[in-house]
This record gives structure tokens, sequence and C-alpha cells, in this order.
């Protein structure tokens, strides 16, 4: 299946070496340029592309904002953030904003491939020089984890996941959360499958024992 993928940064040089890039992996369409937040929202709605690599730091509207506000518009389309900075508040604006993956610039095409496959898994992908941040952070503050997922599960939800979150757990169905927070069905479900994936579950009777495990809702 194609992978029709907007690409997104201020530097044209940039953009010119993540064509070539792109063009080394399989199965992968550039419908798109933009050189800002602003004009990466418009057009991913005019070529509906189910793709987007995405810069962070951009004029008018940076990275963060325009990947919360394509995740609210399409909560299905897959955001990589491809970025020089490794830092963690970086990451974890990105993450909190609905990223589904977070590589660095000097990413080959063997790495970007890799990142296509596993978030088309539902898993988050990192490089491993952002892991290693992110470990290095848990490690100063707790124990040793293994990867992201072990780090903090919940900062991988957008706000709007984290709002259905407890709904599901409550036993409400896709219907009644949908007329709950005034959005369709089938962005609840989009949204409910989203949830799993990132927490690792399979189903609503795991997340509600995940709930309770980690403390989200009271026994």
């Amino acid at each position: 299946m194609t992978r029709k993928t907007l690409i997104v940064d201020d530097h044209k040089l940039f953009l010119e070496g993540l064509r070539y890039v792109l063009s080394q992996i399989p199965n992968v369409e550039i419908v798109g340029e933009a050189s800002n937040g602003d004009t990466a929202v418009e057009v991913a709605q005019s070529t509906h592309a189910d793709w987007v690599l995405m810069d962070i730091n951009m004029p008018h509207c940076d990275g963060v904002k325009a990947t919360a506000q394509l995740k609210k518009i399409n909560p299905t389309i897959k955001v990589i953030a491809v970025t020089m900075h490794d830092d963690y508040s970086n990451i974890q604006q990105m993450i909190r904003a609905g990223v589904d993956g977070y590589v660095l610039k000097n990413t080959g095409s063997s790495e970007l491939a890799n990142a296509f496959e596993t978030i088309e898994k539902g898993q988050f992908y990192s490089s491993p020089a952002i892991l290693d941040t992110l470990l290095r952070r848990k490690t100063a503050a707790t124990a040793p984890a293994r990867s992201a997922y072990h780090l903090n599960p919940i900062e991988l939800l957008t706000s709007r996941e984290k709002e259905v979150l407890p709904l599901l757990v409550e036993g409400l169905t896709s219907a009644e959360i949908a007329e709950r927070l005034f959005v369709s069905e089938s962005t609840v479900v989009s949204h409910r499958k989203n949830i799993l994936h990132k927490l690792n579950l399979k189903n609503t009777s795991a997340l509600v024992k995940y709930a309770l495990e980690n403390g989200l809702i009271q026994p």
C-alpha cells in the first residue's frame, strides 16, 4: 500500500535531501511539501496525506502545534518528527502532541524505512539516540527501563485519548463516548485503537486492568 507522505521543514536543502532518502524506500509517494506548520495542516488535508514527516522548529506554527492540529482533524494520520533536537523537552512535547515516531535528521533510508514499518504495526518508533535520552531521563528519576513504553506510557497518549481512556474503563460504548465528547463514533473507535496500541494492550479488559494497576482509577 502506497504511503502518501507530506514532508515539512523550513530548510529547502534538507527537503531536497529528505526527498532523496524517501526515494530509496519502497511504497512511499511524496504528495506535498510545506515550510511551516500552518501550511502543513492545509496541504495534508488537500492532498489526503496519510503520513507526515515533521520538523519541530519552524516559523508561524511549529511542529508541536501542527502535529496536535493534524491529529485532531485526522486521528489516523501518522506523524514522524524529523529533527536535530534530541533534548527531553522537545521529545516530550511532540509525544504529547500525538507524534507516532521521532527520528533525528541524520537518519538514513534504512532507519526511516524501519520507522514506517514499526509505526504500521501500531508501535511508537524512536531513533536510538532519542531512546537513550528517554532512558537517561528515567534513570535519573527512578529505575532503568527498557523502552519508551516502559518510561511513561501515558505520555504517549494525546490529550483527547486521555479523555477517552477513563470513559472506556467506565464501560461506555463507542457511541456513548462519541455523544459525550461531541465527536463521531468512528473517531472514538480510532482513539480506542490508538490507546491500546500505545499502551501495548490487546483489549478493553486489559485496559481496565492496566488502569487499576497504575492508579488511573480506584478499585
